[in-house]
């Protein structure tokens, strides 16, 4: 029901996580060792100032532009990224742009970045400075500017400059290239991978030109790319039906006579099942068949779901108040899920102030999560938003979707004593299957807590298959157009979890 997702990587890369910043997405991440960095030397240095245009479109529709500036600077390059996107989401548009400058030295390893989002009323930034062993970030969000340090095993680059470094170094073709990449937009490492498949001739309108054909992978997603041979990008094809195509700054920017997309990616990336669930709120138990993925990178065996080969069983918890605690807990244990993070504050002034008013003074756990859902679902306007959620920009502006709901219950509950987490799957509404995010709060155990929902425990549609913050939730992407829901009648027995 609720949607996003954005991130910028190269221009096309970033349109897929457009996607889904606006698709609900949440964790699981596959946590491989970094490969050793390659070290290349240039074969071709772009030596003139280069500004490319293009044109960006969804199934046919045009929905937006982006342009790249490539600038030689001693030693290196400057790199300048914009994007617009005009999206229909439950109805509503909205407009949404990125910008991101970067300096990169002659082999395209990052040196600084600025990076900056801005859709309706909502603006993220975030900038940085590799240093050795780290990058210095600052992240400026709802008039707050916090800085913080990521540790680095070895220098990033930015997705952005991985064509024209395929295009201009000594990448052996046919051959799965590994570098480390970082995401301004998460603020998260990860590994990418190029390979460079040939070359071929590609149609641009009326003309044909000569191109080389890249495939770049992150997150279990494809993406393939036609560059020419300073790496600037001819044409890319992304997951979804997203693709971007090269033309002039004046056919890019014109959006006379398109529309905000047809029709509603929220709805188009519903999954429907093959039968309805009636009164799911009231369901104990909930028996599927699931298909059309990887159930090796989902995490769906643990706490109220069991797997057994394909069949999943979800039960409804049932919450036992004698299993609950006087807060705030402290033990060490639980140190993950109480302390803030980048996008999670719950150890600013605001946040705390807010949540001692909430719970005032209630000391059982389990009250206290109640107040706290209620005041966020009460407070808090459902609002589809294109953004990087976190919970200061949700405090301030009072609306948002399901992860802005989630990513401000779990902000309150860390701040009043509570362990809470994210979890993202797909929830049952309106006779589909929509991607969504809510909490999961310790009471003992974890139960399931749906602040955008109203709901306590959350009913048995809700599927999990991540869990984390908004840095580990890029992996749900391979489940959006792939996964196939088949309802089960009666009860299925599940022996084992699906290994």
């Amino acid at each position: 029901m609720f949607y996003r997702m954005l991130v910028k990587r190269s221009i096309g890369l970033a349109i897929v996580l457009f996607w889904c910043l606006m698709n609900f997405l949440l964790l699981k991440r596959q946590w491989w060792i970094a490969p050793a960095p390659i070290n290349l030397r240039a074969v071709e240095a772009i030596t003139e100032t280069s500004e490319e245009w293009w044109s960006i479109h969804y199934r046919g529709e045009k929905i937006g532009y982006a342009s790249q500036i490539i600038e030689p600077k001693a030693p290196g390059y400057r790199l300048k990224d914009e994007s617009l996107l005009r999206l229909n989401l439950l109805g509503t548009s909205q407009t949404a742009a990125t910008r991101l400058s970067m300096e990169v030295d002659k082999e395209w390893v990052l040196e600084n970045f600025d990076f900056d989002l801005q859709s309706n009323e909502l603006r993220f930034r975030a900038r940085g400075r590799v240093a050795p062993g780290k990058l210095m970030l600052e992240v400026i969000s709802a008039g707050n500017s916090a800085r913080h340090e990521l540790p680095l095993t070895q220098p990033p680059y930015l997705s952005a400059a991985l064509k024209p470094l395929a295009a201009t170094q000594q990448l052996e073709p046919g051959k799965e290239h590994f570098f480390s990449t970082f995401d301004p937009a998460t603020l998260s490492q990860q590994v990418t991978s190029v390979v460079i498949e040939g070359r071929e001739q590609i149609r641009l309108g009326e003309r044909v030109e000569p191109a080389m054909r890249i495939r770049q992978r992150f997150k279990g997603l494809s993406v393939v790319s036609w560059i020419d041979g300073q790496g600037r990008t001819l044409k890319e094809e992304s997951p979804g039906g997203f693709a971007i195509i090269r033309a002039t700054r004046q056919e890019a920017k014109s959006l006379e006579g398109s529309r905000s997309v047809p029709l509603d990616l929220i709805s188009q990336t519903a999954v429907r099942p093959n039968a309805p669930i009636a009164d799911p709120e009231t369901k104990e138990t909930l028996h599927l068949k699931l298909s059309g993925f990887d159930f090796a990178n989902f995490a769906l065996h643990g706490g109220r779901q069991r797997l057994g080969g394909d069949r999943l069983e979800i039960r409804r918890e049932i919450i036992d108040p004698r299993k609950s605690f006087s807060v705030p807990l402290r033990a060490p244990h639980w140190k993950s899920y109480l302390q803030p993070t980048v996008f999670l504050q719950s150890d600013h002034p605001e946040i705390r102030s807010l949540a001692a008013k909430i719970i005032a003074g209630e000391t059982d756990a389990r009250k206290a999560a109640v107040r706290i859902k209620d005041w966020v679902y009460r407070e808090i306007a459902k609002v589809p938003t294109v953004s990087v959620p976190n919970s200061l920009e949700v405090l301030k502006t009072k609306k948002g979707d399901c992860n802005e709901h989630t990513v401000l219950f779990n902000a309150l509950a860390r701040a009043a004593g509570i362990p809470a987490r994210t979890a993202v799957g797909v929830v049952y509404l309106r006779e589909a299957f929509y991607y969504h995010a809510w909490s999961e709060v310790w009471l003992g155990e974890w139960i399931s807590l749906d602040s955008g929902l109203d709901q306590f425990p959350a009913d048995v549609t809700h599927i999990k298959f991540l869990e984390g913050d908004i840095d580990r939730q890029i992996d749900i992407l391979q489940l959006i157009g792939n996964l196939k829901i088949e309802v089960l009648d009666g009860t299925y027995p599940v022996e084992s979890p699906h290994r």
